[in-house]
């Protein structure tokens, strides 16, 4: 294992992107590019941007709200002082097979660590240093995580239990700061034929699974199960959605001979009780949950991609719809069966009453690609702003901060340099938080389709989830696994 900012001078093979896990099925396709030879010191160079006024705030209105330690995190971001971004933190792997896939499911950060799945491991580095925080062996490979962290650090997993023939049943909870394994749970789960695997996700106080025959809810501070669901003949449970609130989708069959059909329910996360249930039209083959507070789902009505947006009030009951418009814009959600996750959509953030996607790439003049990010209110499904990326740049929501989004510009013509934005969709307006460029080793990280994009304490971090192991005259090739960049403090 590898940790830290990248030796010079460097040589390594770089895959061109890793596919996203595919629908219905696990389908990984990995392209190789021909070798690159980086010399010089680092690899890595700083994009200076004029100087700042000094200003370290967002423009904000609203202040960052009062949580408790085991309340859902949404930090509110500060943008630093200079706008030269800097690396802060690798993590790469020189243990990867050649021409073998390796999982590395799940990426996330604290102000002082940035951890990474790889495997059947968690592995942290410091931020600053670059060098090793801990490592947690697992009793088996990681089958589902949570992209949720709560406000003191803490985060949860299911991994393979290879004492139970690899059965996905082994639920923990983390401390990334420290990498203490705070405690774990049995999930009662059987693998079989039409089993869905679990899926993992965290409402305040309450770490949650959902695994087709049943779902159950664990108090965070001690891992005691607070309550269990039985799943029915006629609606499975197809995966949680958490943060503000806990959201259920179920999978219900009318008869044997139809598709089952996508139902949602509200679930207190004290006690597995039902709050509301929200059934989706008949024929919509599949369902994810953007947000669950305000709840928002991406469905997909007769095609195998999201074509719609639904967004419902409090009680469940529906409010618009967002028609993406035959692909003119895009909201891509993952479906692959094992991971069973039914809020893995990126590219897509919920705020400010609006949801906010990206268009699809166009060509803006002679070969040059672009796109935008357009916001629609979730109370009438129009469109509210956009936000242009620029020649030969993409644009592309993150997340939420405080009234400002924040979103990843990428450069497409190796010139531009990529940037982390804070946009204000009161205005219109955007500033840079900072901006960057990487090693050709490390872009396939920044293809935010396939990778995790994370931003915390004022860094925008990078994680894949699958690695190509190549070699070169027989030796293993350090692959890339995560990266965060920062700026000035």
């Amino acid at each position: 294992m590898s940790f830290g900012p990248p030796p010079s001078p460097f040589t390594q093979s770089q895959r061109v992107a890793e596919e996203r896990r595919s629908r219905r099925v696990r389908v990984w396709a990995c392209a190789v590019l021909a070798l690159v030879a980086v010399v010089g010191a680092g690899g890595w160079f700083l994009i200076a941007g004029s100087p700042d006024s000094g200003d370290t705030g967002v423009g904000n209105k609203a202040a960052a709200v009062q949580q408790a330690p085991d309340d859902i995190r949404e930090t509110v971001e500060k943008r630093p002082r200079g706008t030269a971004g800097h690396l802060v933190a690798s993590i790469q792997d020189r243990g990867v097979k050649p021409d073998r896939d390796q999982e590395t499911p799940g990426t996330w950060a604290t102000d002082s660590v940035l951890v990474k799945g790889n495997d059947d491991a968690l592995e942290a580095v410091d931020i600053g240093s670059g060098d090793e925080a801990w490592r947690q062996n697992l009793a088996g490979p990681i089958c589902a995580w949570t992209k949720h962290v709560t406000v003191d650090g803490r985060t949860a997993v299911v991994f393979k239990d290879k004492k139970d023939d690899g059965t996905c049943n082994q639920l923990a909870f983390f401390d990334l700061d420290s990498g203490k394994k705070l405690w774990q749970v049995a999930i009662p789960w059987k693998e079989s034929t039409f089993g869905t695997p679990p899926n993992v996700t965290m409402t305040r106080g309450v770490v949650s699974s959902a695994w087709g025959d049943g779902s159950s809810g664990y108090d965070m501070k001690s891992g005691k199960r607070l309550w269990e669901r039985k799943g029915t003949a006629k609606c499975r449970a197809g995966g949680f959605a958490g943060g503000k609130a806990l959201l259920l989708r179920l999978d219900c069959k009318t008869s044997i001979y139809e598709p089952s059909r996508k139902v949602v329910a509200k679930i207190d996360p004290r006690t597995g009780e039902e709050k509301w249930r929200y059934a989706v039209a008949k024929g919509v083959g599949l369902a994810f949950i953007v947000s669950s507070e305000p709840p928002v789902l991406a469905v997909a009505a007769g095609e195998d991609s999201i074509s719609d947006l639904i967004s419902l009030d409090k009680r469940g009951n529906y409010r618009a719809t967002v028609r993406l418009d035959g692909g003119h814009y895009e909201v891509d959600c993952d479906s692959g069966v094992v991971y069973s996750a039914v809020d893995d959509c990126s590219d897509i953030a919920v705020g400010m009453d609006q949801v906010f996607i990206n268009s699809s790439e166009e060509l803006g003049g002679s070969s040059h690609h672009t796109n935008r990010i357009v916001s629609f209110d979730l109370g009438t499904g129009k469109p509210v702003v956009k936000f242009e990326a620029g020649p030969d740049q993409l644009i592309y929501p993150v997340r939420m901060s405080g009234d400002q989004l924040l979103a990843f510009r990428t450069g497409t013509d190796n010139y531009a340099p990529f940037s982390l934005m804070s946009l204000d969709p009161r205005t219109g307006k955007e500033k840079a938080f900072f901006y960057f460029t990487v090693l050709n080793e490390a872009k396939s990280l920044t293809y935010t389709k396939f990778s995790d994009v994370i931003v915390e304490n004022g860094r925008i971090f990078f994680g894949s989830n699958m690695a190509r192991g190549e070699s070169i005259k027989g030796k293993p090739v350090p692959q890339w696994l995560a990266f965060g960049v920062g700026g000035a403090a």
